[in-house]
């Protein structure tokens, strides 16, 4: 939870550094900045990712495991 929470602040500070560079374009004369969306469903959206992968990169890996004798481990057999 908290890499998830990190990463989307990290994201969100990306994206108003990027809001906030000024954007040039010929074919676009009246767009100053690059335009970004704050839409909060994006943030949940990603919450709702970085939940969802992590349970399962935690869950696939343990469910395998636990049909595993560890003494076999152990003896490298």
């Amino acid at each position: 939870m908290l890499g998830g929470i990190l990463g989307l602040l990290i994201g969100f500070g990306l994206s108003v550094l990027i809001d906030n560079t000024p954007f040039e374009t010929d074919a676009l004369p009246t767009i100053n900045t690059y335009p970004i969306n704050y839409n909060p469903l994006y943030y949940a959206i990603g919450i709702a990712f970085a939940l969802i992968s992590t349970f399962i990169a935690g869950y696939l890996p343990a469910n395998k495991a636990k049909n595993i004798d560890p003494v076999k481990i152990i003896r490298g057999t």
